[in-house]
């Protein structure tokens, strides 16, 4: 019986890769703001995240996505693909509200009770002078409002954004931040891995507030054209994202 020179190497076909290290610091813009699927601003908000660029041990920029001006908009493009390039954060009432105080080098915490529409319930009562006199449906809006706001914030501080004045940075699409991002691969058993995003990793220095603002309409293009379906894209489980994990 004749031998099967068989070489499986020579029938597979050469594909992009965006070769992004299990560790690495990268550079996210945020591209959407909204509550989780198919509930409420009272669950909480989540922020979904595209890495535009990572940096190599040599603190080398490897671009990741493209976005140039044209006649219908904006061209985006991915030189090197897009498998791994969405993170997620999210902030709802079951979290935890830890933070360190730039100023004091404290840290501080905010109970989790302040972050259910019962505490908002009291809190404006207490702050709006005309709560008594005003509908039920305002109160409601104003509820909504407090819990969103509660919320932002909590997002703000995981992106150690600045606060001045009394005022704090509201994260919004377009807002462009460096980021840890730190990739699990899935567990023997498991189907997905686990890709985190953080200004903080133990063994490494902290990453600072520092941010710019990039249009949103290129923001809003560049998560577009990525979660446009390709004719030739297979579902990537990296890319996979629960959307309300706590």
């Amino acid at each position: 019986m004749s031998k099967l020179d068989l070489k499986p190497w020579e029938l597979g076909d050469e594909i992009q890769t965006t070769g992004i290290p299990p560790l690495c610091v990268g550079d996210f813009v945020l591209v959407k703001l909204a509550t989780p699927k198919g509930k409420t601003t009272r669950d909480g908000l989540v922020g979904t995240f595209l890495m535009t660029a990572y940096y190599d041990t040599l603190d080398n920029k490897v671009e990741l996505i493209n976005a140039k001006e044209s006649a219908d908009g904006y061209k985006i493009e991915f030189p090197l693909g897009k498998r791994g390039l969405v993170a997620t954060k999210f902030r709802g009432p079951r979290n935890y509200y830890r933070f360190l105080n730039p100023e004091t080098n404290k840290f501080y915490q905010i109970p989790q009770s302040a972050f259910t529409p019962e505490y908002a319930n009291e809190y404006l009562a207490q702050n709006i002078s005309d709560w008594n006199v005003i509908t039920a449906e305002e109160k409601e809006e104003l509820i909504d409002e407090y819990l969103s706001d509660m919320f932002l914030y909590g997002l703000s501080q995981d992106l150690a954004l600045p606060i001045t004045d009394d005022n704090y940075i509201v994260p919004a699409i377009g807002l462009k931040t460096k980021l840890y991002r730190v990739y699990t691969p899935p567990a023997e058993g498991e189907k997905y891995g686990n890709t985190i995003i953080t200004k903080w990793h133990k063994g490494y220095s902290s990453l600072t507030g520092e941010y710019e603002i990039i249009p949103e309409t290129v923001a809003i293009a560049m998560y577009e054209e990525y979660t446009r379906r390709d004719e030739n894209t297979s579902f990537d489980p990296e890319n996979f994202v629960e959307s309300d994990v706590v």
